[in-house]
């Protein structure tokens, strides 16, 4: 991604953050705020509103409704929810991984879940910025595991900011597994904060390969951080809850995917 791509990304999640902030706003407010041209603005209310993260009106632009998904409930506290259905997706997609591979692994519920069944695998090397997924592969022994390293947060588990940013930037590995906190074929993928959305875009630029995986009950969804378009990910793995019409649609983008 070039340095002006990152800029009007960055600009633009700053963006969104404004309008969900106020409600409501215009384009020469936000010209003024963000030092640019008029018509750079409408470039980006033009990129927000096509993700449906904004509506545009005649002169400015409000807060877009009725789509968000729920504000998300700490880690520790997903752990119970849909458990089945994060138990068989854990274990498809740990079938997925082969010996001897690096892997970067995403905090949250279900690539814990994955990261359990890890343990008839040998020698992987998995990078992580949760402190479950270490705790759980601790236990297991068979690996070489390093945890980035940052500021904790503590609703996650997970270690944020700009040394995490800066470790992860130094990576390449084989997969990224990457959970998300909604998904839409319209929208792609999104997560909670600016933090993590920072982190695991530059996660995905460091893997060959990044499997996507989440329950059912995340799609046709938006959080409110736009992280990737839904085929920036080569493996989705979910539940058999998935609305069948969505799953001829991600096949369609040539995206595998796996239903457990």
């Amino acid at each position: 991604m070039s340095i002006t791509n990152l800029v009007a990304l960055e600009r633009q999640e700053q963006i969104v953050e404004q309008i969900n902030s106020v409600k409501r706003t215009t384009v020469a407010e936000l010209s003024h705020r963000f030092q640019v041209s008029e018509a750079t603005i409408r470039r980006d209310l033009a990129v927000l509103a096509q993700r449906g993260l904004v509506r545009r009106m005649h002169g400015g632009v409000l807060r877009a409704e009725g789509f968000f998904a729920s504000t998300e409930i700490p880690v520790l506290q997903r752990q119970g929810l849909h458990s089945e259905a994060k138990e068989r997706i854990g274990a498809a997609a740990a079938k997925l991984i082969r010996d001897g591979e690096t892997l970067f692994i995403t905090g949250g519920s279900t690539t814990l879940m994955m990261a359990r069944h890890l343990a008839g695998h040998r020698n992987l090397t998995i990078i992580t910025d949760s402190i479950l997924v270490v705790q759980e592969l601790f236990h297991q022994k068979y690996h070489r595991c390093m945890i980035l390293g940052g500021m904790i947060d503590y609703e996650e588990m997970a270690v944020r900011g700009p040394i995490a940013r800066h470790m992860m930037g130094q990576f390449h590995v084989d997969k990224v597994i990457l959970g998300a906190r909604a998904i839409s074929i319209e929208r792609g993928i999104s997560l909670e904060t600016p933090e993590e959305t920072e982190l695991f875009r530059i996660a995905m630029n460091s893997g060959r390969e990044t499997l996507l995986i989440t329950d059912s009950t995340k799609f046709d969804q938006s959080a409110f951080m736009y992280l990737a378009p839904i085929n920036a990910v080569h493996t989705l793995v979910t539940d058999t809850g998935l609305d069948q019409s969505l799953a001829q649609q991600i096949r369609e983008l040539n995206i595998e995917l796996i239903l457990a």
